[in-house]
């Protein structure tokens, strides 16, 4: 059975009022994976009594960079926005946050990628 399949009923965004797929009876669901501060989630939880839609919630989250290694390995680079892959006099990869911070440098011959989050 698809995720789809097991969605709940139409639900209201309380925040836009767009119609949308609440996956709470599942296991997983989508909105447990926003990364979400700890000061919008109580927020959040004050201003609304149900569910966001994934746009919403999306606009409110923390973005982030996935890197995945070639031994399978998956770490995550909270505030990340942007990977400079120009640093070869020093041979690596070097992560920002959207105010210009270095917040990470991954070795160019790693094998690494990257995706951003949300």
């Amino acid at each position: 059975m698809s995720v789809e399949e097991s969605i709940s009923k139409p639900t209201i965004c309380e925040s836009c009022g767009s119609e949308f797929g609440c996956g709470a009876a599942i296991a997983g669901r989508w909105c447990t994976r926003m990364k979400l501060s700890d000061e919008t989630r109580a927020g959040l939880s004050i201003k609304f009594e149900s569910c966001l839609c994934p746009n919403c919630l999306k606009a409110l989250a923390e973005p982030y960079a996935e890197l995945k290694y070639p031994n399978g390995k998956i770490e995550t680079v909270e505030g990340a926005v942007k990977v400079d892959t120009t640093n070869y006099h020093e041979g690596m990869y070097d992560i920002y946050d959207a105010n210009g911070n270095l917040l990470k440098q991954v070795d160019m011959m790693s094998g690494v990628s990257w995706t951003f989050k949300p």
